[in-house]
């Protein structure tokens, strides 16, 4: 679902002279004044997706509330005029620093906000030297381990490279040999299936965990998935594999820190097409070890009595994650013909699981409602699960979700009580990506 309108701009020529436009003659750094906030309020960062152009344009909005009364203001908001990864470290940061990964190269930008929420270019690595992928699939596959110290999976060409994300410079990870040298995958490569992907990494304390797809020449389906888990304390690999679920990205946790992946919407209408070997599934990693649990396997299929197509899996509160649940008006849509695109439209529903039983049965979530002009199911999404978790500064600590319904607008819900998830906000513009607190 691309955003075709979006109303505090008529044209894309508008939004790039008058909503910030990053602006390459400027150094990167071209945005009009926000706030000033106050030293001591807090500054939340809002990434989403303007598609009012094919490149798409990048919105990046500070503000010092996030609620129901909060203005998202294109004029002052950060706009890059592609389609850019962003993340913020969870750990430290201590320059309220946030990160654009490049689509049309293989850069990563580090901005950083002052105490009064003036954004400013602090610095800038390109990975070309060593891979070919987009700074936007880079990013994707990111997790920061410290303030010195990152892991980038480069899942087409079977590498971690590691950096520095506060100075923005490689990390040489075998200084033996006079190259940068990167963490080589390759002898996890599948000669009859050469087509990769991965998403959103994890963390397991100091170690670096993530999940690697395989397919065929085809992008068909194999049911192969690689784990990859690197020590940041040592740059140590340790490696595994399942050919029983597959499509699997992304991870929750439970109370126990095990971690939990899960497979998406084309898994799910491959196997109800009668297409896919596999059912949509969730597989597991126990928190400290190095391979997943063979004794665990979820058919997400049977989360519902009548069979419907699942998708996704995140952290909600204590041992229950979060899913997308295609709904029964979006089951009656499903034919041969029908591509995963074709349910990328508002008839997905929110539901809660018990991730730790294998054969748990979901609940749909209460409080979702349907945005202004919406034409999908009352309280429906697209199949595109996003969320997340700070400390709001009236609310406390909270996880929050992510729901897009119509072409305008995105929705931000308060989603910590898994029985009831209450609104923050339905006025961010354009199709969203990140929610967090820098300060």
């Amino acid at each position: 679902m691309k955003l075709r309108n979006l109303a505090p701009c008529l044209a894309a020529s508008i939004l790039l002279a008058a909503c910030g436009a990053d602006n390459d003659s400027n150094n990167n750094n071209s945005q009009e004044q926000v706030g000033p906030f106050d030293p001591s309020d807090p500054i939340y960062l809002v990434k989403s997706t303007a598609w009012l152009t094919d490149a798409g344009i990048s919105l990046h909005f500070l503000t010092n509330t996030l609620n129901e009364e909060t203005v998202f203001d294109t004029e002052t908001a950060l706009a890059i005029p592609e389609y850019t990864g962003i993340a913020v470290p969870e750990g430290d940061n201590p320059d309220n620093a946030f990160y654009a990964g490049m689509y049309t190269s293989s850069v990563f930008r580090r901005y950083v906000v002052n105490e009064t929420g003036v954004v400013s270019l602090g610095d800038e690595i390109d990975f070309s030297g060593v891979t070919s992928a987009s700074g936007r699939n880079l990013l994707r596959a990111t997790q920061f381990m410290s303030p010195t110290k990152a892991y980038a999976l480069d899942f087409a060409s079977l590498q971690i490279i590691a950096f520095n994300p506060t100075e923005m410079i490689l990390i040489d990870t075998d200084e033996s040999t006079e190259e940068i040298d990167t963490i080589s995958l390759a002898d996890i490569k599948e000669e009859q299936l050469p087509k990769t992907w991965s998403v959103f990494p994890t963390t397991d304390g100091d170690r670096f965990v993530a999940t690697i797809g395989f397919y065929g020449a085809d992008w068909s389906d194999s049911g192969d998935t690689k784990l990859v888990i690197v020590d940041s304390k040592d740059d140590s690999l340790a490696t595994d594999s399942v050919d029983n679920c597959s499509a699997v990205s992304g991870s929750a946790k439970d109370a126990a820190g095990n971690m939990y992946f899960a497979s998406y919407d084309e898994s799910a209408l491959a196997h109800q097409q009668g297409r896919g070997d596999y059912a949509p599934c969730i597989i597991r990693v126990l928190a400290g070890t190095n391979v997943f649990d063979d004794s665990y396997l979820m058919n997400m299929q049977n989360l519902t009595n009548n069979g419907r197509m699942a998708m996704g899996a995140v952290t909600g509160s204590g041992d229950l994650g979060y899913n997308l649940i295609l709904s029964d008006a979006g089951h009656t849509m499903v034919t041969e013909e029908t591509i995963a695109k074709h349910l990328r439209i508002p008839v997905w529903e929110f539901h809660s699981f018990d991730l730790t039983d294998s054969n748990a049965t979901a609940t749909k979530v209460a409080g979702v409602v349907s945005t202004e002009k919406a034409q999908g199911i009352p309280g429906g999404t697209i199949s595109r699960i996003l969320n997340g978790s700070f400390n709001h500064h009236e609310l406390g600590d909270i996880t929050w979700m992510a729901q897009i319904d119509v072409e305008e607008t995105s929705s931000i819900y308060n989603s910590t009580d898994p029985a009831t998830w209450s609104l923050i906000t339905n006025k961010i513009p354009g199709q969203l990506e990140f929610v967090g607190r820098l300060k």
